[in-house]
């Protein structure tokens, strides 16, 4: 500021502009902002958060893509509550995400299910554990080794499948119900062929076929990948322990 005085003699304040920076040709000018020095009593400002919300759910697959990762941590939602039971605020929670995540990958619960639905029949091929030819030590030992690998690998699906999908009414229920049926029939025939040929005790079929059954559904209820006993070594030792059983001991 500087005073100077106007044709009247009074005294008047002139503002005067203090000079701006040469600029290099072709160079653009620096805004005054950037070229101020910050202010040290001036609090920094905060960084900006970063976007979308962290994974806080129980860490379930994570080396699969997301709508595959949110499809196992529901199948274990559906085999603990099932599917009346569940609500999509219990599978995001269980993620950890908020409720209108799900719908960037699901329509619905009605989706979710049937897309599980979906993978248990991928998962399951009946035809090819029970349609096999070959002595029945053989064919015994490939029934119980498919299915245990099976389930080892995917407990929730085959559990699905043993607790809810066999309560369901239409095809699905059909479907989920003829599995058990079919590999009954399939164990009973293998053991009276090793019966016949003199391979296997003679004890009753039945007794026999369903006590296998109920082993195998049991594995969907307490075993789960990656724990303590590797699925290989979970299949060989139940595998030798139903055929050590059966198997007609060696005469001495």
């Amino acid at each position: 500021m500087a005073r100077g005085r106007n044709r009247n003699g009074l005294s008047k304040v002139v503002a005067i502009e203090s000079p701006k920076a040469q600029v290099p040709d072709g160079e653009a000018p620096v805004p005054e902002s950037e070229t101020q020095a910050a202010d040290p009593l001036e609090p920094e400002a905060a960084p900006r958060p970063r976007r979308g919300r962290p994974r806080q759910g129980k860490a379930v697959a994570r080396d699969l893509p997301r709508d595959e990762e949110l499809l196992q941590i529901a199948a274990e939602v559906f085999f603990r509550q099932g599917f009346d039971g569940t609500k999509l605020d219990d599978i995001a929670r269980q993620a950890g995400i908020v409720k209108g995540s799900l719908y960037h990958y699901f329509s619905s619960k009605d989706e979710i299910y049937e897309r599980l639905v979906k993978n248990v029949r991928t998962t399951l091929n009946l035809e090819e554990e029970v349609h096999k030819d070959g002595p029945a030590i053989e064919r015994l030992e490939h029934l119980l080794r498919s299915r245990m690998s099976q389930t080892a690998e995917y407990p929730l699906e085959v559990g699905l499948l043993s607790r809810q999908m066999v309560q369901m009414e239409g095809p699905i229920g059909d479907w989920a119900r003829e599995i058990p049926r079919s590999y009954f029939n399939a164990v009973r025939r293998v053991i009276v062929q090793g019966q016949k040929e003199g391979l296997l005790r003679p004890v009753d079929p039945d007794v026999i076929a369903a006590m296998i059954l109920g082993v195998l559904n049991s594995i969907c209820q307490w075993y789960r990948p990656g724990g303590r006993v590797a699925a290989d070594e979970l299949v060989d030792e139940l595998t030798e322990f139903i055929l050590t059983g059966l198997r007609v001991s060696p005469r001495s």
